[in-house]
């Protein structure tokens, strides 16, 4: 009789540890599905320091952020066919007036994030003895790979370079190819399918970059410091969030964390 009550008294035991494990986690199910969730759209130069940052706004203000990197044009499409998302980054501002452009979306809020420019790279000892001479792009002694002038906001900053430079439409000839944005430029370097690229200055600074290519600067006429910002859309369903994010990234902390990945407050830039 006492052996049967040991096992019920094992099993009420059990029983209860259960059904507290299942109230626990339905508790942990409707506290995820109640934490509100902000989606970024960001230009692929642009990410790293992004999903820096939203990993400790994420902790701060108990959310979700969800990042959807891309070319300038494929998030401005995406923004348009699904109509809605909270915050645009794109690598340059002139990105912005894409976006109204072409799905009608406007930008309600935007905070300065920092300086890039526009800057040749090479590989690392500067093989070909580049100088940064536009004039030399018109050659077919050096193999150039450029962005897409209409998929990214490096494409069109490269594009307005050279245009600037009375080059483009020679360089447009002698390209061995054009890529979707910054993202596969420096990998061409480095797997020897380019002497040369046009990219944007804070990419050296992601990925190791630093250790296998240098940067050559433009000639000092066609020198612009660029300003990259996030800006709240108006398809925003998280406005007050969205609010936030752009404060947290204007801290002093994390001022210091697009500082380290190249995205300058200040004009001049110092390689």
């Amino acid at each position: 009789m006492q052996q049967v009550k040991n096992i019920l008294l094992i099993f009420a035991i059990i029983l209860v540890f259960s059904e507290c494990g299942e109230s626990h986690k339905d508790k942990n199910i409707n506290e995820i599905q109640k934490r509100k969730q902000l989606i970024i759209y960001c230009e692929n130069a642009v990410t790293p320091p992004i999903y820096e940052l939203k990993k400790q706004f994420e902790k701060q203000y108990n959310c979700e952020v969800k990042i959807q990197n891309d070319c300038a044009q494929n998030l401005i499409s995406l923004i348009n066919y699904s109509n809605k998302g909270d915050l645009f980054i794109p690598s340059s501002r002139h990105s912005f007036a894409i976006l109204r452009e072409k799905s009608g979306k406007e930008i309600l809020d935007s905070v300065f994030l920092g300086y890039t420019s526009i800057v040749f790279m090479v590989k690392k000892g500067n093989p070909k003895g580049f100088k940064g001479n536009l004039s030399v792009l018109k050659s077919r002694d050096i193999s150039l790979i450029i962005a897409n002038p209409e998929t990214s906001s490096l494409g069109y900053e490269t594009r307005r370079v050279l245009i600037e430079g009375k080059v483009y439409d020679k360089v447009l000839n002698n390209v061995i190819s054009l890529t979707t944005d910054s993202k596969g430029l420096i990998r061409s370097l480095t797997n020897n399918q380019a002497d040369l690229i046009i990219n944007f200055a804070s990419t050296i600074h992601i990925n190791g970059n630093i250790s296998d290519v240098e940067i050559i600067p433009l000639e000092e006429k066609y020198q612009k410091s660029l300003e990259v910002y996030a800006g709240i859309l108006s398809t925003s369903n998280n406005c007050k969030l969205a609010e936030s994010f752009l404060a947290y990234v204007n801290t002093p902390k994390s001022k210091s964390v697009l500082n380290r990945y190249g995205f300058s407050k200040r004009k001049t830039l110092i390689f």
